[in-house]
């Protein structure tokens, strides 16, 4: 390791002046830096660890990052890495990609018209009047009326259980994506050393934001060949190896990845173990219109914890808008206030003709929904489902093991009996992007709990199905065309 010394840096010794190789400067210029490095050192006291022999400009010589970028860059060194790289072959000449999650076709046509309509509003009419001058300005940091509005009578209108609902209760906030919806949440309820509970496989940014509060994730694992399927017992294990300071526990259905739709027993057994612990539940229900079979719809987790649940939504998920960054959470108001506050110093507020187009959306939703029937598939669900059932067949006529997807955006399969690969997932996804198919897939590495890499299974592949017909049905053909054996 390099000698080092305490050693002021202030960035603006270096914001004006260049080192040009090709156009050396005379000695004075060449000492002006120095000269007001030594006259910064003699009127501060700030420390920083540069390395004694050397005057390099190199950031990474002059800046000593905090602790938890620290940290997220040793995540990223994992989990992290191998995403980069799976994704970067994706982006590869010829290959079909079914690996990442976004949708690439079905968006909300409604939410779109009524955006254009908004980012103009600003502008002149014939007669000269500006119907709103304030169309593309800040918008209320919670949200604008529209918007909280449409959100609360969403959760009221699609409700099964109405007398859930309750108004006097409960509030909405808008949020740019549901990532930071999350992100607020853990914000506005954890201190540090507290811990987060999840099944996992999870959604990565679960973790993220635990490791963001200095908090420990606690997963529960489930099981493939079970279906996936959470019991009570899953949980109390859990719980007792724990530090017995579960705060949150996040709960997402349709699962992301694993396309599992819980039960009502499951969201009953979820319930009273968060009231049994007092704890608060996140239901991130992004995908909750995507389900695929009719005996089995979504149910709303807060329909069975209304006085402790805190759900999710995002125009990315229900209208197949990713890049628009509109989400909103829905629940308590003790909770929510506590929310709007930390939304205020990440992003401010969300942007306002995006808001517009959301809420028409989230309007005509309600428009064709009948009192008491709950969450209805919308006709995305339909396309999703049947590009599941292709996928599934041709990756079974592979030799891969499939998990059907009961709803969401993605496809589960267990590649244990490729023997080329040694059922390793990762060189699966590898192979497949690289060699005959040309097909992107992700290994499920990404979605378990690092700490806990020498028993999460290492033989599971996630298959987008959030694809447009074509793109699923090529994928299909050249997997069965090109099989890993």
């Amino acid at each position: 390791m390099q000698n080092v010394q305490p050693f002021p840096v202030p960035p603006s010794i270096f914001l004006n002046h260049h080192f040009d190789s090709a156009k050396p400067r005379g000695k004075s210029n060449l000492l002006l830096p120095l000269k007001r490095y030594r006259s910064f050192i003699a009127r501060t006291k700030i420390r920083h660890l540069i390395p004694k022999s050397s005057m390099s400009t190199d950031a990474s010589d002059i800046i000593q990052l905090s602790a938890l970028a620290t940290a997220f860059q040793e995540q990223q060194s994992g989990p992290g890495a191998l995403w980069a790289e799976i994704t970067a072959l994706s982006r590869q000449p010829g290959v079909v990609d079914i690996g990442q999650g976004y949708p690439d076709f079905g968006s909300n046509v409604i939410a779109k018209q009524s955006a254009k309509r908004a980012i103009s509003m600003d502008e002149k009419t014939i007669s000269g009047d500006v119907p709103d001058a304030r169309a593309n300005q800040y918008a209320p940091i919670p949200g604008t009326k529209d918007m909280l509005d449409a959100v609360k009578r969403y959760y009221r209108e699609t409700a099964k259980n109405v007398s859930s609902v309750d108004e006097t209760r409960d509030t909405s906030l808008v949020t740019t994506s549901a990532t930071e919806a999350l992100y607020v949440v853990f914000r506005a309820l954890l201190n540090k050393g507290d811990e987060v509970m999840t099944l996992s496989p999870f959604f990565p940014w679960y973790l993220a934001h635990a490791t963001v509060t200095e908090c420990s994730l606690i997963d529960v694992p489930l099981n493939a060949e079970d279906g996936f399927v959470l019991t009570e017992d899953m949980l109390e294990q859990a719980y007792m190896k724990s530090e017995k300071r579960v705060k949150i526990f996040v709960h997402c259905s349709p699962h992301n990845p694993t396309g599992h739709v819980s039960s009502e027993e499951e969201l009953k057994i979820i319930a009273k173990f968060c009231r049994k612990y007092n704890i608060v539940a996140i239901a991130d229900e992004v995908y909750e219109r995507s389900t695929f079979i009719e005996s089995k719809p979504h149910l709303r987790l807060r329909e069975y914890l209304p006085e402790r649940t805190i759900t999710c939504g995002t125009s990315s998920k229900l209208m197949n808008l990713s890049g628009w960054r509109v989400g909103w959470i829905y629940g308590p108001k003790v909770i929510i206030d506590a929310c709007n506050t930390f939304h205020s110093y990440a992003s401010f507020s969300t942007p306002t003709p995006l808001q517009a187009g959301v809420s028409d959306a989230l309007n005509d939703i309600c428009d064709h929904a009948n009192p008491g029937e709950g969450v209805t598939p919308d006709e995305n669900a339909r396309i999703l489902a049947s590009n599941a059932n292709l996928l599934a067949s041709a990756l079974t006529a592979s030799g891969l093991t499939v998990y059907p997807a009961e709803g969401g955006f993605f496809l589960v399969a267990s590649v244990k009996n490729i023997k080329s690969i040694d059922g390793d997932a990762i060189q699966y996804c590898k192979k497949l992007a690289r060699e005959g198919a040309k097909v992107s897939a992700v290994p499920m590495t990404p979605f378990y709990n690092p700490a806990k890499a020498a028993t999460n299974p290492t033989d599971l592949v996630r298959f987008a199905i959030c694809k447009k017909r074509d793109t699923i049905e090529e994928a299909a053909k050249r997997i069965r065309e090109n099989p890993l054996v």
